[in-house]
């Protein structure tokens, strides 16, 4: 609900306080003003002044009141008294009812507005002639052509990789024992693939003990002839011996 800014030193306040005889007027008026609000409309059919009075909580007499609202704030229209210009200075409010019964404010266009091509909008669109002066050359491809070559030339993703069961350090030494192994490249082995989390890069080497042989693979040499060992024949698992 609105109030306007000069509503205590409008002349029609000023009137009311002096024809009720209290400062207290403007009260009364708010108190109608509100039940507007609660009732959506400023028109009340079969109103009497007691009605009027009993709304607004004017205690005294209610012809009086009754007399004193007509003169200012009040007149009766067919029967009916109506709250005047209550619905013109709230009218953004009365709107907001009526988009409500609606579904609320209407929404905005959304998506790409449709081009106008410089005229004014709801003129006949005319679609502009494709560009003849420089048409797309295409060399007898067909478009479904090149994105069949385009699919064919894409290559395949690569594999993210397997990941294998962790093995504990007795099945790793185990292993290793059986391989030939040096205990230190088995510690390098469990580091490695630990902080890998158990994953290789190949479909195929599905297993650890699959892995642990190809790390004996790349060390490039036997236990005996192993770098580590500086090329002596020693026990690949005495520890002593690589110290």
């Amino acid at each position: 609900m609105i109030i306007e800014p000069d509503f205590l030193d409008h002349w029609k306040t000023r009137l009311l306080m002096r024809l009720l005889e209290t400062d207290s007027a403007p009260n009364y008026v708010i108190r109608l003003w509100s039940h507007c609000q609660t009732r959506k409309t400023n028109i009340f059919p079969e109103w009497s002044p007691v009605i009027l009075s009993s709304v607004c909580r004017w205690p005294g007499d209610a012809d009086l009141f009754w007399s004193a609202m007509l003169q200012t704030f009040c007149r009766v229209e067919d029967g009916h008294l109506v709250a005047h210009q209550w619905d013109e200075v709230n009218a953004g409010l009365i709107a907001s009812w009526s988009n409500g019964g609606k579904g609320g404010r209407p929404k905005k266009p959304t998506g790409n507005p449709q081009k106008t091509h410089g005229l004014p909008t709801g003129y006949p669109q005319v679609n502009p002639e494709p560009n003849q002066v420089n048409p797309q050359i295409t060399h007898g491809v067909t478009d479904r052509e090149e994105k069949i070559e385009k699919i064919e030339n894409t290559p395949a993703p690569k594999s993210p990789g397997v990941r294998f069961q962790k093995p504990t350090v007795e099945e790793l030494t185990a292993e290793a024992i059986k391989i030939g192994l040096p205990l230190p490249e088995v510690d390098k082995f469990l580091n490695y693939y630990e902080s890998n989390g158990w994953k290789v890069g190949k479909n195929s080497m599905k297993s650890w003990p699959a892995a642990m042989k190809g790390w004996l693979s790349r060390l490039g040499a036997t236990p005996a002839a192993s770098p580590i060992s500086g090329g002596r024949n020693l026990n690949p698992f005495n520890i002593e011996a690589y110290q």
